[in-house]
């Protein structure tokens, strides 16, 4: 692992205003209507739409730019903008969760009986399928695959959403809920007090958040974060980077948390509440949370929450559909571009790339990587997944051919700027060596002379120092590339046989290649 020292950047946060105002507004939704509000107050408010009974909202989703809202009705709510919805026939519920991923929503039941599974491709039109069977809780996207938990202490995966693989069953767990970021996926649960983690949804370890039989409720991931809400003290707050370590927080206010969601710089948080008012809650950090009363029914279950079109929109059990419009305008909030991109030459025509992720993550969170590979005739790309050092390898290259390496970084708004470019040379194996393109060159052309197999030092970071390459009696000096890699041209070199290698002291060490040598003839 290579990389870079400092940032090219500050980190940055976008924060919500702390006020939040309520405005209930009367309306119903119906198959093929739309239900909108008018806000006139110039902070950010909840827009509240009037109950649509048969709706019994469970959870939600922003995908494939619309909202996609289920529940245990006989309907799916749609939004592209979530102040206006329509609603479309579905096999009733209960639909307890929902996910998107490679191009389909998955839906799951919190039943035992089926059908277990819902499957579209545009949040409208929906499939009913035998599933998995299970009392699904939650469900998530990542790592090319679905991953869902259940309250039977069973964890299921899918690729295509046809084919599950059960990956955990023990059924002293009660899982709530789950989420992906960091290149993980985190579990947490609500009988034994643990998260579990799993980087490709098959292989899983468990640990506990605090202490034990804590009631997690809810995770979320953000700006780098997990956050879990407890719901056994109901003022336990926990964050985490990679789930192996967590931080308790307190919030002021006593109230169950269900949900939980993060978008343009801001965590949203939301539940139900016993005997006093029902409230959301927002965090820039997720550990110090600002409540908001929400006075439209005090003591309605708030269920699910998503972030998308610069908005949260949230859910609830008897049909309602809140939605806040953020103080920002986060609808063109591309992210930066990746740090510190570097990387190695695994094998012949390969490049395999790492990078650090973007220190703004902009309006909504990163969500893919794309590797672009060029020598300016021939371009490849890869993909990466979100993890703590995105990386992917790039194949179908020459070997000894100079490529430029550059990066963008992806959220739903779109990706961001192309890093800046960084050059690398594909080897046949990687090895410090300098060596030319062909070993007899004419005199009228000049000698490019490469430079592979840098060496980092145990922290994994080049010299800072330029290498010389000798080329017979001339010395060269050139700054090694973030891949390991120098190049010189020589031009107008003398006839004959000429000897040529390449040293450098590195952190107190030296470093030198073997000879090669190359024939210039007329």
């Amino acid at each position: 692992m290579r990389t870079k020292t400092g940032t090219r950047a500050r980190w940055w946060r976008t924060r919500l205003g702390a006020a939040l105002a309520v405005c209930a507004v009367a309306g119903t939704l119906a198959a093929g209507s739309q239900a909108s509000a008018v806000v006139t107050s110039s902070t950010p408010s909840w827009t509240i739409a009037a109950a649509s009974p048969q709706g019994q909202w469970r959870t939600i989703v922003y995908a494939a730019g619309h909202f996609v809202a289920l529940g245990r009705g006989p309907d799916v709510a749609v939004s592209r903008d979530g102040a206006h919805w329509t609603l479309h026939p579905v096999p009733r519920g209960p639909w307890a969760s929902v996910a998107y991923g490679d191009g389909r929503f998955i839906a799951l039941s919190s039943s035992t009986t089926g059908p277990h599974e819902l499957t579209s491709t545009d949040g409208v039109t929906w499939v009913a399928r035998s599933g998995p069977a299970g009392s699904w809780t939650g469900v998530a996207y990542g790592a090319g695959r679905f991953v869902a938990v259940g309250s039977n202490g069973q964890i299921t995966t899918t690729v295509d959403g046809v084919t599950w693989q059960t990956t955990w069953v023990h059924s002293k767990f009660d899982f709530t809920s789950i989420a992906y970021g960091n290149g993980r996926f985190i579990a947490v649960d609500a009988a034994q007090g643990d998260d579990l983690i799993s980087l490709d949804g098959l292989g899983w370890s468990f640990y506990p958040i605090t202490t034990a039989h804590q009631r997690w409720s809810s995770v979320t991931f953000g700006d780098g974060n997990f956050v879990a809400f407890d719901n056994s003290q109901r003022t336990l707050v926990a964050t985490s980077v990679l789930g192996y370590t967590w931080t308790p927080h307190s919030h002021a206010w006593s109230q169950t948390i269900d949900a939980a969601a993060f978008g343009c710089g801001t965590f949203v948080a939301l539940g139900h509440a016993l005997s006093t008012p029902a409230r959301f809650a927002t965090s820039s950090t997720g550990a110090a949370w600002a409540p908001s009363p929400l006075l439209v029914d005090p003591l309605a279950q708030w269920t699910a929450v998503a972030f998308g079109a610069s908005r949260f929109v949230a859910v609830d059990s008897r049909g309602r559909i809140a939605s806040l419009r953020t103080a920002l305008d986060c609808s063109r909030a591309t992210p930066a571009p990746p740090r510190d991109v570097s990387g190695n030459i695994p094998t012949a025509g390969q490049v395999w790339t790492y990078m650090h992720p973007p220190a703004i993550a902009g309006g909504a969170p990163i969500d893919g990587y794309l590797i672009t590979v060029s020598d300016g005739t021939t371009t490849r790309t890869c993909h990466a997944a979100v993890y703590y050092q995105p990386n992917c390898i790039v194949s179908g290259l020459r070997d000894h051919q100079i490529y430029y390496v550059t990066t963008q970084a992806h959220n739903r708004f779109g990706y961001s700027v192309a890093s800046d470019p960084e050059w690398v040379i594909p080897v046949a194996s990687w090895n410090f060596v300098a060596t030319t393109l062909r070993p007899v060159v004419p005199a009228s052309s000049p000698v490019l002379v490469e430079v592979t197999g840098v060496q980092a030092n145990s922290a994994g970071i080049y010299p800072e120092s330029q290498m010389a390459i000798h080329f017979g009696d001339r010395v060269y000096y050139c700054q090694p590339s973030w891949f390991g890699e120098c190049y010189i041209k020589v031009g107008a070199p003398a006839l004959g046989r000429t000897a040529i290698y390449a040293d450098y002291v590195g952190y107190g060490r030296a470093y030198r290649t073997p000879t090669s040598y190359v024939t210039v003839v007329p």
